[in-house]
């Protein structure tokens, strides 16, 4: 993948040249330290064996500690999150690197992928476990296709503004390994009026395993100032 070249990075995201990326607050490094236990929970739950008693006991305990969580306000989506900034809950930039079934670190199903842009380029690593099982000990491609859209979607975003996928066109070269670190590398292409053609890869170790091209469509209407998102649809056949 060669450079790009004049690329402006003007996305107020946290999405820096490093890929850590701090909690808004305690509460929400609590939230990461509970979504890590649990993606650990759901690896031991598919692979352990233990007898049905013992499943069914934990299972009970689980149950009871998760309604002592559901008392609490249940506040849905990034966008809504955001709204809490007031009482420190955060912005909705933040909100993708803590929810995003991709990034967040707050959220017990996502692998995640760190994610960051140097050079032009945005970059991305993950080590997918054996939760995202297609083929016998391979990662499955709908998962691959989630990757995709994730980095390429950001790296049109940061870019110059929100976009929509319109297109992902996967060329799966190579079986994709689970539980190996992945490295994954975005770029712009090129761009015709309010589409961004997106180019990525994904290695692992010198084996470039799968690539992409992706077609992103900005909105007609303005973004909502607070979603950050269109208030309308896009689609591929968009002017």
């Amino acid at each position: 993948m060669q450079k790009p070249q004049n690329i402006s990075y003007n996305s107020p995201d946290p999405l820096g040249t490093s890929p850590e990326v701090p909690p808004i607050n305690d509460n929400w490094q609590a939230r990461r330290e509970l979504a890590a236990a649990l993606r650990r929970f759901n690896s031991a739950t598919l692979a352990a064996d233990v007898p049905t008693e013992l499943l069914r006991s934990v299972t009970a305990k689980v149950l009871k500690e998760l309604a002592r969580i559901e008392t609490g306000e249940m506040v849905h989506g990034k966008k809504a999150q955001a709204e809490r900034i007031a009482a420190g809950q955060g912005a909705l930039p933040h909100m993708v690197y803590e929810m995003s079934p991709v990034l967040g670190l707050s959220n017990a199903l996502a692998p995640p992928m760190d994610m960051w842009q140097a050079g032009g380029v945005v970059h991305g690593r993950v080590t997918a476990g054996w939760a995202y099982e297609g083929p016998f000990g391979l990662l499955h491609g709908g998962v691959i296709a989630l990757l995709f859209d994730q980095l390429l979607g950001t790296g049109a975003h940061v870019t110059g503004g929100s976009a929509l996928t319109g297109r992902l066109t996967i060329h799966y070269h190579h079986t994709t390994p689970l539980n190996k670190p992945l490295r994954l590398v975005a770029r712009l292409d090129h761009e015709d009026g309010r589409k961004k053609f997106m180019v990525g890869e994904i290695w692992a170790d010198d084996v470039r395993t799968a690539t992409c091209e992706g077609l992103f469509i900005a909105p007609r209407k303005r973004p909502d100032a607070a979603s950050g998102y269109q208030i309308g649809a896009a689609t591929a056949d968009s002017d």
